[in-house]
């Protein structure tokens, strides 16, 4: 895992995870128009970057971010913001409670186990990421059942070096993730973000606002997977910095 900075250290600390087969790029412009008031981290994760080691798990993601943020921001930071697969590990963040976090933005988190589907969603995700990955053709229902109707965003941001075992990897985990009982001791305030054509972090929302009463929400019109924050950076910056600035935690 490498983390990239932007921002002065003396402002408070957002962290950015990103999503299964994209990058920390993902956020690039976000991050550039926050820099000026918000340190930024762009966390990259395992298997996401030229030369990194292979992703192996959830836990093993959260056991860097957290000994990183213990090192460098004494175990506290402002806000945590992740995108699919990147909310998940901040979910996992959330749970474990090894790290102090203010704010979170859980942007269309993955939280449903699939049950009888795991196998037949892990093996379908990831051959198409890699055909995507290659050039081939994908059919368009197949797209639109794991991005929603009409969006490519997510087949936009992919890292192009994206490996098929990282890919089966995360899945694993992912279509199997059961919400822990200890996120209902979080302190942290927490958002869900979503747009309105994506039916499986809908669910994951339920089943999180079950551990997190207080849990707010925002659904986007019309927007499928990664489309809000691919499609319009300037008001996802927005809405992102509005949010964070509700409180701030002492650094």
């Amino acid at each position: 895992m490498r983390f990239v900075t932007m921002g002065s250290k003396e402002f408070p600390t957002l962290l950015f995870i990103h999503g299964l087969s994209a990058t920390g790029s993902c956020y690039g412009r976000v991050a550039r128009l926050l820099q000026d008031r918000w340190h930024i981290v762009l966390c990259e994760l395992d298997g996401h970057y030229d030369g990194s080691p292979a992703f192996r798990g959830i836990d093993d993601e959260c056991e860097q971010m957290e000994a990183y943020i213990l090192e460098n921001h004494r175990g506290r930071i402002h806000g945590v913001i992740g995108l699919s697969l990147g909310g998940t590990i901040a979910v996992s963040l959330l749970s474990r409670g090894r790290i102090q976090i203010e704010r979170a933005i859980l942007d269309a988190a993955y939280c449903v186990d699939m049950g009888i589907l795991r196998g037949l969603y892990g093996w379908i995700f990831p051959k198409s990421v890699v055909r995507v990955r290659d050039g081939k053709y994908i059919p368009g229902f197949l797209i639109d059942l794991f991005m929603g109707r009409g969006n490519r965003s997510m087949i936009e941001m992919l890292y192009p070096g994206i490996a098929l075992e990282t890919c089966k990897s995360a899945c694993r985990e992912v279509y199997a993730y059961r919400i822990s009982e200890s996120l209902r001791n979080t302190s942290s305030a927490v958002e869900f973000w979503r747009g309105s054509r994506e039916a499986y972090p809908k669910k994951g929302a339920a089943l999180l606002r079950e551990r997190i009463p207080a849990m707010t929400e925002q659904v986007f019109p019309n927007m499928g997977h990664g489309q809000f924050l691919h499609e319009q950076p300037e008001e996802y910056a927005t809405r992102l910095d509005r949010y964070m600035n509700q409180t701030a935690l002492a650094v």
